[in-house]
């Protein structure tokens, strides 16, 4: 995949946490996710393998792109 930001070859891999990986708006910041409405669940949580969502890193600008599924 191309960066849609500077346009070079972006890197295939994860990001990983010990914990639930969410999204929030900035205003919901403090929390559990599910008790915000607006957050969107990017990872659950598992007490065998943590939480795992692919990611593609652009070293060129700094930038990670995560996709999800609902």
């Amino acid at each position: 995949m191309n960066c849609p930001y500077c346009n070079n070859l972006m890197e295939i891999g994860v990001i990983t946490s010990p914990h639930e990986i969410n999204w929030k708006p900035k205003s919901r910041f403090l929390g559990a996710a599910m008790f915000s409405p607006d957050s969107v669940i990017l990872s659950e949580f598992s007490f065998v393998k943590g939480s795992c969502v692919k990611a593609n890193l652009c070293r060129g600008c700094k930038k990670v792109i995560i996709e999800y599924e609902d």
